[in-house]
């Protein structure tokens, strides 16, 4: 079974959350699928990382199922994913027939209650997840060439805001440094914030770490950008864990430790040690509803164990998951041991500061 370092560590009493799933009988599992078409929603456009993702498991998953059933992906797009989340959440049979693939940023909006979202993750369960790590990087206009000097920036530290609950991961890492940076609204994609940052017109920006890599790695060649941290991930113990995809690179947790000579703590380290595993573990999530039939949740269970191990499967996702693998199985876990780990004062702070600074609305 094919495991990342930090799934290894991230893996610790999670298995709990999944074990009845995973060890579900499986008889009639062989016959429950056979003949039948699984509709895989995608609440997001065609071409997207989420979209990517969702493709990939719906054109190899199906032929690993007892029963060889075919999966149909079906992009139901519109009000930032709400459609066909809502669609899935309420209108669907709870008969293992449709799956649906969320970004970590929709797990998170479900999560805390979006105003409009009726995406309940407690009733669901997840099939198969992959990760995707983000790296947050500043002009050198800002006067800095060490990471350990940030709160020496100088200039109007702007950072460029897209939907804020898409960008929750790096503003609880700004709030965490107490940083006195200044949003700027109205972008429509992290790509339309790098061009900005690009072009000199923003100071802060944070990009998923293949983006970075691809995108921003120039920029810091050129001497134009420094990256600053990379989100990380966080283990079971609510320790920081380097992203595998540039391990050399500090962490935010990290950082803050240099340069205050402590760990951070308080409600805004909860709040990063929540946010952070459900947006970096889960840059696409594959969910089914929790109460389809036994022999149907065996199936699929058994489906993605074999998906994962087939040489085929692996080829085609290596590029696609850009250097991230699969999570499955027992290590599904730690999603949901991420969102029972929140208190009710970290979901309020991170509800009335995307509402006080945002406008952002909850249920």
């Amino acid at each position: 079974m094919p495991r990342t370092t930090y799934n290894k560590i991230a893996a610790i009493a999670t298995g709990l959350v999944l074990g009845a799933s995973v060890m579900l009988p499986a008889a009639h599992a062989d016959d429950y699928y056979a003949g039948q078409t699984i509709r895989m929603i995608i609440p997001f456009s065609p071409g997207g990382g989420t979209d990517t993702f969702g493709r990939l498991i719906s054109q190899h998953l199906g032929r690993h199922i007892p029963g060889s059933p075919t999966i149909v992906a079906e992009n139901v797009t519109g009000a930032g994913g709400l459609l066909g989340s809502n669609e899935f959440a309420e209108r669907v049979d709870h008969d293992g027939l449709t799956l649906m693939t969320a970004s970590g940023h929709l797990n998170l909006r479900a999560f805390l209650g979006l105003q409009g979202l009726r995406l309940d993750l407690d009733a669901l369960e997840p099939v198969v997840a992959a990760p995707m790590g983000h790296v947050t990087a500043i002009s050198t206009q800002a006067g800095i060439d060490d990471p350990a000097d940030l709160l020496e920036a100088q200039g109007r530290l702007t950072k460029g805001i897209t939907d804020p609950v898409g960008l929750l991961e790096s503003l609880v890492a700004l709030e965490m440094f107490e940083l006195n940076y200044r949003a700027v609204p109205g972008y429509g994609g992290r790509g339309d914030t790098r061009i900005a940052f690009e072009r000199g017109e923003l100071m802060i920006n944070t990009q998923s770490t293949p983006a970075y890599l691809n995108s921003v790695q120039p920029l810091v060649d050129e001497g134009v950008a420094m990256p600053l941290y990379a989100i990380g991930f966080i283990d079971g113990e609510g320790n920081p864990q380097r992203d595998p995809a540039v391990p050399d690179m500090i962490t935010a947790p990290e950082l803050y430790e240099q340069i205050h000579g402590e760990m951070p703590s308080g409600t805004i380290w909860e709040a990063f040690k929540v946010t952070v595993p459900l947006v970096q573990n889960t840059r696409g999530t594959v969910w089914v509803h929790g109460d389809i039939p036994d022999e149907a949740m065996a199936a699929l269970r058994e489906g993605v164990e074999a998906m994962v191990n087939d040489p085929e499967f692996q080829e085609a996702s290596a590029s696609i998951l850009e250097g991230y693998e699969i999570m499955w199985g027992d290590d599904l876990g730690q999603i949901k041991a991420s969102m029972d780990a929140a208190s009710p004062e970290v979901l309020d702070y991170l509800r009335d500061m995307l509402n006080e600074r945002f406008g952002t609305e909850f249920n």
